[in-house]
């Protein structure tokens, strides 16, 4: 955190000439680089919990999609509260945030800085996409090649749209973890994330009962639409909406809130 104030007291001068938009966005990158740089473990964390979903899910899914063709909502459930998870950097903060209210502290320490609030929201969806591209390359990877139902689907235009899909779907739930790290305390956060899950098992439960399941009905559709599948596109667009929303909102609540 030091490192990041000494950087930002050097060149705050100059930054205040540019254009805004490329202030804020190089002013995130800083945020990004050096959390990345104070966490050196962080790409090992992240790699092995991304691994662990990646088996958890692939045999969830293999059991879902089997031959007996039984219509239990597992697969969708850990689908729909798991997918989101790859938007996260694993680190010391996001571990703690229950115990120590990590996020909260950490923006009382960057409101310190000379630094724009928009550039501190603009590097947490910076360290999201990040975390998307890293963490779906490795987790598809295990879901497909451990998963031997999805592979009867075999075919790299329906791998790539498989996973933008879901990955779609998980920057739409990121899009509200977002603003509940900025804006609630880590108990709140806690708990309103419990609520989240509670919901994705209430959908599972009730696409169950009609009948159907999310996994193979996207498995399914997208088989026949490849990467031209509207599923895929209206996924991303949702996602991209949501996350842009999210930091609309939380930058106007952000400014305003008390971390004392």
């Amino acid at each position: 955190m030091e490192a990041i104030k000494a950087e930002f007291v050097i060149t705050g001068g100059a930054r205040r000439d540019q254009d805004k938009i490329m202030t804020i966005m190089k002013q995130a990158w800083t945020i990004t680089r050096q959390d990345l740089r104070n966490n050196p473990y962080v790409l090992l964390w992240t790699l092995l919990f991304t691994m662990y979903l990646g088996f958890t899910i692939s045999f969830v899914v293999s059991i879902e999609l089997g031959k007996s063709g039984a219509l239990n909502p597992a697969a969708d459930f850990v689908m729909l509260v798991l997918t989101p998870f790859l938007g996260f950097i694993y680190n010391h903060r996001t571990f703690k945030y229950l115990q120590e209210d990590s996020y909260t502290h950490m923006l009382a320490f960057l409101r310190t800085l000379p630094i724009l609030v928009s550039a501190v929201i603009m590097s947490r969806i910076q360290q999201a996409i990040l975390a998307f591209v890293g963490n779906s390359v490795v987790f598809f990877m295990l879901l497909f090649t451990l998963s031997g139902t999805l592979r009867v689907y075999a075919g790299p235009g329906f791998f790539i749209s498989f996973a933008l899909t879901w990955i779609g779907y998980g920057m739409l739930i990121q899009a509200l973890y977002i603003y509940l790290e900025f804006l609630r305390r880590g108990k709140a956060y806690f708990w309103l994330s419990l609520v989240i899950m509670v919901i994705c098992g209430m959908i599972s439960v009730i696409v169950r009962i009609y009948g159907a399941n999310l996994v193979s009905i996207t498995a399914v559709f997208i088989k026949e639409w490849q990467l031209l599948s509207p599923v895929m596109w209206g996924a991303l667009a949702m996602g991209s909406l949501a996350i842009l929303v999210s930091y609309r909102i939380t930058l106007r609540r952000l400014v305003r809130r008390d971390l004392a």
